[in-house]
This record gives C-alpha cells, structure tokens and sequence, in this order.
C-alpha cells in the first residue's frame, strides 16, 4: 500500500491535486504563519492511487509505501 506525502517546501498551492483527487483526500491548508496554502493528504482516505503525485507540476508529492509486502 502506498499513501502520499506532500514536500512543504515545493508545493505551491496551485490545487491540481485537490482537482484530481477522486478519493478527496487532500486539502488546502495554512502552514504556520504563511500567507499561502498548501496541499496535505489526510491518510485515512488516500488510497495510493498516484494520480496526485502525476499532476503536480511541482513535483512535490512523493508516494511512501507502507508496511510490508509480503510475498
């Protein structure tokens, strides 16, 4: 299984990921005290499908596996 993981430091907010989350697992929210959005994942409902991942034109959105695969 595999969940994404949003780079703060990439993301720019530009919300193609939010548009093509089919799942709706991800927002936009204020990190800190900075002016601008930025994409997180809530894992409970992403499904590791990578669509996200493929849209970001940032790159910004890496997919992590989880556990272990077993044979």
């Amino acid at each position: 299984m595999r969940e994404a993981e949003v780079d703060l430091e990439v993301c720019d907010g530009c919300q193609d990921c939010l548009e093509g989350c089919v799942y709706d697992a991800i927002d936009l929210v204020r990190i800190g005290k900075s002016k601008r959005l930025k994409a997180k994942v809530d894992p409970e409902r992403c499904c590791g499908c990578h669509e996200c991942a493929q849209l970001c034109p940032q790159h910004g959105i890496a997919m992590n596996w989880l556990g272990r695969i077993e044979p």
